[in-house]
């Protein structure tokens, strides 16, 4: 009986350097898994922040309607408008991660049925 140890030092270099090519092709796989885990989280976090924007929005333009000189809700509209600004670059910024993420993970699908054919 041959004991793993022994197994792979009997490998030729050429399986060797496979096997550590694959090892790695792995490794960055599930990096590119684990960031968009962390893209799609950030994004959850994202909608729920626009969620609450939209509504302390709606809340501002209720109380213009009531008293267009309300001051109190003109500046608060306007911070909501700012902040709802700052999520929509930052969603931007998301989804082109996330499509470069799916181009990446796709080319390693391809490669990986590239090399098995």
């Amino acid at each position: 009986m041959i004991d793993s140890e022994q197994g792979r030092n009997d490998r030729s270099p050429r399986d060797a350097e496979a096997s550590r090519r694959s090892q790695a092709s792995a490794e960055a796989r599930q990096g590119l898994i684990l960031a968009m885990i962390d893209n799609n989280s950030r994004q959850l976090r994202l909608d729920s922040a626009r969620a609450g924007a939209d509504i302390e929005q709606a809340g501002a333009l209720r109380d213009l309607v009531r008293d267009p000189n309300d001051r109190d809700a003109a500046v608060r509209l306007e911070d909501v408008k700012r902040r709802i600004a700052i999520l929509e670059e930052e969603h931007g910024r998301l989804v082109t991660e996330r499509e470069w993420l799916n181009r990446s993970l796709m080319e390693f699908t391809e490669e990986a049925g590239g090399a098995l054919s």
